[in-house]
C-alpha cells in the first residue's frame, strides 16, 4: 500500500507539472543576451522525466536545468536531440557543447569526457508486473526470471551483463518500447535508472506495473563536456554549487522526481 501511495503521489505530481505547461520548450532561450554564443545541449528525448517530449515540446529535469544554466551564463540554449549511444561521439566531434541527459558518471566515460560534479544520486531499479511481485519477496535472485529488458548502451545494460550474465537479456532503444514489451509479456522485467522506472510505474499503475522496492546500485549523475573545455566545466560546477547552496536545485529535482532522496 505504501508503494501504491508513493506511485499515486508521483503520478499526481507529474500531472500537475504537465498541466501547468512546465517551462516553454522552445529550442532556444529568448532571455539570453543578444549575440551571445549559443550553448548546444545534447539531450536524448526518450528519458522521461529527465528529458522527453510533451505535446511536441521538450520538457524534463535536464531541460529545465539547461535553460537555467543558459540564463546564468547569458547564453541562448539550443537543444540538440541525439541518440543515446551517439551522445559522447557528438560531443567530441563538436556537434554539442555539453551533455545534459541523465548520464551516469563512470570511470570508463571519464576516460573520454570531463564530468561536472554530481548533481543527483540515483541507481538501477526493476519494473515488473505487480502480479509477479512474489518472485522478489526475498530479494532479487541471482538468475532473473524470464527475460529482462534494458536500454541499449546504458549503465543498466552493463549492470545486467555483469551481475546477471546467465539471465536472458533484451536491449531496447527507448523506455516506452521496453514497457510495451513488458505489458505484452515479451519480457518479464525492465531494469533502468530509478528516475525512469518510477516514472513508468506511475504512468502505468492502472496497467498493473510496479517497482521492486530495492535500489540495485548506487550511482551519481553529472553533465559532460569535452576534456579541454575547462571554462564550461567550471561554469557548470559553479552553477551546481550555487543552486545547491540556495536550495533551488533540490526544488527543481523534487518537482520532477518527488521520490528522490
Amino acid at each position: 500500500m505504501k508503494l501504491l501511495r508513493a506511485l499515486s503521489t508521483f503520478a499526481l505530481s507529474l500531472a500537475i507539472l504537465i498541466s501547468a505547461g512546465c517551462q516553454s520548450a522552445s529550442t532556444t532561450s529568448g532571455d539570453a543576451a543578444a549575440g551571445a554564443k549559443v550553448l548546444r545541449v545534447g539531450v536524448t528525448s526518450s528519458l522521461a522525466p529527465m528529458a522527453f517530449k510533451q505535446g511536441g515540446e521538450l520538457v524534463g529535469l535536464e531541460v529545465e536545468a539547461a535553460r537555467e544554466l543558459g540564463k546564468q551564463l547569458g547564453r541562448p540554449v539550443q537543444f540538440v536531440e541525439v541518440k543515446w549511444e551517439d551522445q559522447i561521439p557528438a560531443l567530441l566531434a563538436g556537434r554539442t557543447d555539453i551533455i545534459m541527459s541523465s548520464m551516469t558518471i563512470t570511470p570508463e566515460r571519464r576516460m573520454r569526457v570531463a564530468f561536472s560534479n554530481p548533481y543527483l544520486r540515483v541507481g538501477q531499479m526493476m519494473l515488473i508486473k505487480r502480479s509477479d511481485g512474489s518472485q522478489y519477496s526475498l530479494g532479487v535472485p541471482p538468475v532473473l526470471p524470464g527475460t529482462v529488458g534494458v536500454l541499449k548502451g546504458t549503465v543498466g545494460e552493463f549492470y545486467v551483463q555483469r551481475e546477471f550474465s546467465s539471465s536472458d537479456r533484451r536491449a531496447f532503444g527507448t523506455a516506452a518500447d521496453a514497457v510495451s514489451a513488458l505489458l505484452a509479456g515479451r519480457i518479464n522485467s525492465f531494469i533502468s535508472d530509478a528516475s525512469i522506472i518510477w516514472y513508468q510505474a506511475a504512468l502505468h499503475e492502472s496497467d498493473g506495473l510496479g517497482v521492486v522496492p530495492r535500489q540495485l546500485t548506487n550511482e551519481t549523475l553529472g553533465w559532460a563536456v569535452r576534456p579541454n573545455d575547462a571554462e564550461l566545466l567550471k561554469q557548470a560546477n559553479d552553477f551546481i554549487a550555487a543552486r545547491q547552496a540556495n536550495g533551488s536545485l533540490n526544488a527543481m529535482i523534487k518537482r520532477w522526481l518527488p521520490l528522490a532522496n
